[in-house]
């Protein structure tokens, strides 16, 4: 999951400081392609790891309370990357950056109240 989560994550912050980066030299995606394409990729990371998530409640065991929060919070995260795909500007990336910092925390709070829920523990 992390594999995945992080592409969106970096690239939106790097959005934002895309300017310094170019200015340094210093070869990050947004410096040296198009807002197109890295917001492409971004969507393309974000559908891939809501994905994944969502794999992980049968292959895990996980119930219905992490289901509906992978479902849910992949959602959040799929429209935030869609945002900025129709609006490229720093603003809108670094809001994708905010959720995308909320996302693992939430996800992984959804494991631990799931196994909670399923095993009273």
């Amino acid at each position: 999951m992390v594999f995945y989560w992080t592409p969106p994550y970096f690239w939106a912050l790097a959005i934002r400081h895309r300017e310094d980066y170019q200015a340094a030299e210093v070869p990050m995606l947004p410096a040296v392609a198009s807002l197109k394409v890295v917001t492409g990729k971004i969507l393309a990371y974000t559908l891939v790891l809501w994905a994944l998530t969502l794999v992980f409640a049968p292959v895990a065991g996980m119930g219905w309370f992490y289901t509906a929060s992978a479902a849910a919070l992949g959602a959040i995260f799929t429209w935030s990357a869609m945002r900025v795909m129709r609006n490229p500007e720093p603003a809108q990336a670094m809001r994708l950056f905010g959720w995308s910092i909320t996302y693992p925390v939430l996800l992984f709070a959804a494991i631990a109240i799931d196994q909670i829920m399923r095993t009273g523990v």
